[in-house]
């Protein structure tokens, strides 16, 4: 936390992709209060990890493990195909229990196609929707087959009990029910640089303006975002990614805004 950049009505937190190999990580740290630094299998090394946690700690800025499928080609931004889950989720779990050992992390925030996988817009009668004989026992039972349908939802619950993190990610989605059911609290999180479909989840990034590029659009993104989240996030792999964070952080505390956790 920076205390000098708290000023504002009200706190959120600004938090970065870094630790993958792209060149801005420590100057994009003046200006975040959160990193989710990759663990070091969907990009960048254990190595980078570690210096990249070691840079945090420095800064004081606080620290989120982000864990995402091995697949480097795609930087873990594919999601799983038929059969890959057991190696993937493995995985996953893998570089969470390596990168507690040395990173402290304060929350996990799942990467790429990991997020995605488990940012499912739950139907309205999802606590229902499973019939079975016998039924299930309670309505606690019946939305929890729902959800094993989904092995990337299954798994980020026992990551989060396992470890006794909080969860980062987005609250329209299945990652509020995955919170509430490993027993920790839910980082609302919004994203300024990424576009959003009318159903509250991030569009896929094959798509025509998944990405947004232009300051404009981002700048009035965030200040439309920032009064329901926790957390304003921005990626360390976009060319103009500097520009951005500084941008987004004036744009924040001229709202009004203080800039920590």
């Amino acid at each position: 936390m920076k205390i000098s950049q708290i000023v504002g009505k009200k706190t959120i937190d600004l938090n970065v992709d870094i630790g993958e190999g792209f060149p801005f990580d420590r100057e994009l740290l003046s200006f975040a209060s959160s990193a989710n630094v990759c663990c070091g299998v969907h990009a960048g090394s254990e190595e980078l990890s570690r210096e990249t946690v070691a840079l945090c700690k420095a800064q004081r800025v606080r620290i989120g493990v982000h864990p995402g499928y091995p697949d480097r080609a795609s930087m873990g931004r594919i999601g799983m195909k038929p059969g890959q889950e057991r190696v993937y989720l493995k995985s996953v779990f893998d570089q969470v229990t390596r990168f507690a050992e040395f990173g402290e992390p304060s929350y996990l925030k799942p990467h790429g196609a990991f997020y995605n996988d488990t940012a499912i817009v739950l139907p309205k009668d999802w606590r229902t929707a499973i019939r079975r004989n016998p039924p299930p026992a309670s309505a606690y039972e019946a939305s929890g087959l729902y959800l094993a349908q989904f092995p990337g939802v299954q798994s980020l619950i026992l990551l989060l009990r396992m470890h006794k993190l909080p969860l980062m990610g987005l609250e329209a989605t299945a990652h509020k029910e995955i919170a509430q059911r490993s027993g920790q609290s839910l980082l609302r999180e919004g994203f300024g640089d990424r576009q959003y479909t009318q159903d509250g989840t991030l569009q896929p990034r094959d798509e025509p303006g998944a990405v947004l590029q232009e300051p404009a659009a981002i700048r009035e993104q965030v200040i439309q975002l920032a009064p329901n989240v926790d957390s304003i996030c921005l990626h360390g792999d976009t060319p103009q990614c500097l520009v951005f964070a500084e941008m987004v952080f004036k744009a924040l505390v001229d709202s009004g805004y203080g800039v920590g956790v």
